[in-house]
């Protein structure tokens, strides 16, 4: 439902992402106004429906009756706009599938069922010494500096490193997975150009040759880790084809790799604009992992999610048409005072783990212990040996991404 014809005329299309300086400056206090005007609000210009309450975003992330399937949707669709890698019929097409994201049941149950096997709690927590150790590397490699660009410097790399290693995929690779990863990334901006999109096509294809040159070698010669792991996993006779692993390899690499590094970010941000609360964990570093949780609540990486509906139905008393698309605002539902008091206030010891930063219902992220373990790790880490941390001597500056909220720099000072 749109808002009263006499109302403030609100924002719609790129006004309603990472794109406009305003918004990206302070996407709480847009959200707020959609919030308090309607349980659904239309965006004209990309053809969806923002959902922006907690309650009925967690709603149309656990129903089945809304599908992630783009091809469900309108033909204009904001989903449409997003989904694919950007790899047309004919260019490298047969070394396309679709992301498990972009998966419903019951593709989805089987290719999730097949990968959790690959993926357990127990093999992340496995990781644990690997990941001190990349970060004590990390750090070492900052010796003697005192100021950098937190992003470029330490939570770029990290992630792409660890989840390498966690592939079996050699070092001296991280710096082509990292380019591609950046690259690939803007299939997520609708208003992308021909350039980008031929950016993100090779990129894409770069990245699958080497995904499936690895698990063509992996299939001869099996070792312990992911995609060797992928390979063995099986359910009664049912196995990941190539294009799956390929497909969920990438995704892992670049959604997970951005998303780490944003929460680290965003993090390390947000206790340096709010210093008490770094105080106090410096304190108490028992409250890292409460930390994380309300990290990814204050200032969410992964600020939105789509879903079509099958049917129609309601959201928030609101009608809801066949093929609809709904963009659940995961930033927006994280800072609802009806779920949240106080959401506009940082608070580590706050009770957040019903944050939706990771989604909620079948489609909740994989790879969510995995990041949370990299953002205890590393963020401990990085603030223990700087005792003198302090923001830099310029100002950070965010992505100009949508769906993903970041910085593309942050300067601190580390003595």
């Amino acid at each position: 439902m749109a808002a009263a014809p006499d109302a403030e005329p609100l924002r719609e299309g790129v006004a309603l992402t990472a794109r406009d300086p305003v918004f990206r400056a302070d996407p709480d206090a847009c959200y707020d106004q959609l919030r308090a005007r309607a349980a659904l609000y239309r965006d004209a210009a990309y053809g969806r429906y923002l959902v922006t309450r907690y309650e009925d975003g967690r709603q149309v992330l656990r129903q089945r009756e809304f599908s992630v399937d783009a091809r469900q949707s309108h033909p204009d669709s904001y989903l449409r706009r997003l989904a694919g890698t950007g790899v047309a019929p004919g260019v490298g097409a047969s070394a396309y599938e679709p992301p498990l994201v972009l998966l419903d049941d019951p593709a989805h149950r089987r290719i999730r069922l097949l990968m959790s096997k690959a993926f357990t709690p127990r093999a992340v927590a496995a990781m644990r010494p690997r990941i001190e150790l990349i970060t004590r590397q990390q750090l070492a490699a900052l010796e003697g500096a005192s100021e950098i660009d937190f992003i470029e410097r330490y939570a770029g790399p990290l992630p792409t490193r660890i989840i390498a290693e966690m592939m079996g995929l050699p070092a001296a690779d991280c710096a082509d997975l990292k380019r591609w990863s950046d690259a690939i990334l803007q299939g997520y901006d609708p208003a992308r150009d021909a350039a980008t999109q031929s950016l993100l096509r090779d990129s894409y294809l770069a990245m699958s040759g080497l995904f499936r040159d690895t698990l063509t070698a992996r299939r001869r010669a099996p070792r312990e880790d992911l995609i060797s792991a992928m390979v063995r996993a099986q359910e009664s006779r049912d196995r990941l084809s190539d294009l799956e692993i390929i497909s969920l390899c990438t995704q892992l690499l670049v959604a997970g790799n951005v998303t780490t590094t944003d929460l680290m970010g965003n993090g390390l941000h947000a206790l340096l604009q709010h210093p008490e609360q770094l105080l106090k964990l410096r304190a108490r570093p028992a409250l890292m992992a409460q930390a994380v949780d309300e990290m990814l609540r204050y200032d969410c990486p992964l600020t939105e999610t789509g879903r079509v509906a099958l049917t129609a139905t309601r959201v928030g008393g609101c009608p809801v048409a066949h093929g609809d698309t709904l963009t659940v605002a995961l930033a927006a539902a994280n800072h609802d005072a009806a779920q949240f008091p106080q959401p506009h206030v940082f608070d580590i010891e706050r009770d957040a783990t019903a944050h939706l930063a990771f989604g909620s219902g079948p489609h909740v992220c994989l790879g969510a212990p995995l990041a949370r373990l990299e953002g205890e790790i590393c963020l401990q880490a990085f603030i223990a040996r700087y005792p003198s941390l302090r923001a830099g001597s310029v100002p950070p500056t965010r992505r100009e991404l949508p769906f993903f909220r970041g910085f593309a720099r942050l300067p601190v000072r580390l003595v």
